[in-house]
């Protein structure tokens, strides 16, 4: 009975001297806090993306005392089926993608930028061509196809009694950048991008096109959330963004100064939301095509 009193003893002591021990060790062997990754779709280069948010980045890091890591992935079609899968835990992406995102993958829309998207076809500024109609037979640019400016610009064509692939030559580019060159090289009768895109691009490359025709306005690029993430983590973040948009001199540069021209960000509302649901029927019939 004593030996089995002293053996207690001994284990209690024991405890306490090792609880002891563990609280004088280096903050460094501590738990570090969950990084909170964010992945961005891939609309620009991995480096431009990633430089272009560091920012944010660091304002989100320094805010919520947590280590944020940026994603992104190698194509849009890698981006919207690792979406899918829910392998994000926050999202910035194009609206179709959320759209299709928070339908089928139970992802939460948190914010939108408030400049809307619109959709441009540019020719060659001295191009005898005036209106959509007169693209019969001849090659069109266009971003990824499964780009919503893509979209934007098959519905222009079929609008004015074109059938893409059929009346009119789609022809795939790297960018918005690069589907306005191939018009300035001669390789293409027209293009598509977005207005936005178009604005920010160099002078000698606006200046050397004109704007043939314009889409209406849509919700552009959306921040979403991972289901499981817990609501006050949502809640915490979202006014972090805000705050960093409408608040910080870091912010106000990257939305309303610099390239983004997203003019801020605002909750959106499920109205506009569904406005995208025909999109991503498209959507995602093309996501089933083979590569």
């Amino acid at each position: 009975m004593l030996k089995s009193r002293v053996g207690v003893k001994r284990s209690t002591s024991l405890f306490f001297w090792l609880a002891g021990l563990l609280a004088l060790l280096p903050a460094p062997l501590a738990a570090e806090p969950q990084a909170l990754e964010i992945a961005i779709f891939p609309y620009l280069s991995t480096r431009t993306l990633l430089t272009r948010f560091q920012p944010l980045q660091a304002y989100l890091e320094k805010k919520l005392q947590r280590p944020v890591l940026l994603v992104t992935a190698p194509d849009f079609r890698s981006f919207a089926e690792r979406t899918q899968r829910g392998e994000y835990r926050y999202v910035i992406t194009a609206l179709h993608f959320a759209r299709l995102a928070q339908k089928e993958a139970g992802y939460r829309p948190m914010l939108v930028v408030k400049a809307k998207l619109v959709a441009v076809a540019v020719v060659e500024k001295n191009s005898p061509l005036r209106n959509v109609a007169e693209l019969r037979g001849k090659t069109v640019a266009v971003p990824d196809p499964l780009a919503f400016v893509s979209m934007l610009g098959a519905q222009m064509l079929r609008a004015n009694g074109l059938i893409p692939g059929k009346d009119v030559i789609l022809r795939p580019a790297l960018s918005h950048n690069s589907a306005v060159l191939s018009v300035l090289r001669g390789e293409s009768a027209a293009a598509f991008a977005s207005a936005t895109a178009l604005e920010q691009m160099p002078e000698e490359i606006k200046n050397g096109v004109r704007v043939l025709a314009a889409t209406e306005g849509f919700p552009n690029v959306i921040y979403l959330a991972h289901p499981k993430v817990p609501v006050g983590e949502v809640a915490q973040m979202t006014a972090t963004l805000l705050e960093f948009a409408e608040k910080t001199a870091e912010g106000k540069k990257l939305y309303y100064v610099d390239t983004l021209g997203h003019q801020g960000l605002v909750v959106p509302s499920p109205k506009e939301l569904q406005r995208l649901d025909p999109f991503v029927d498209e959507l995602k019939a093309l996501l089933v095509q083979p590569r």
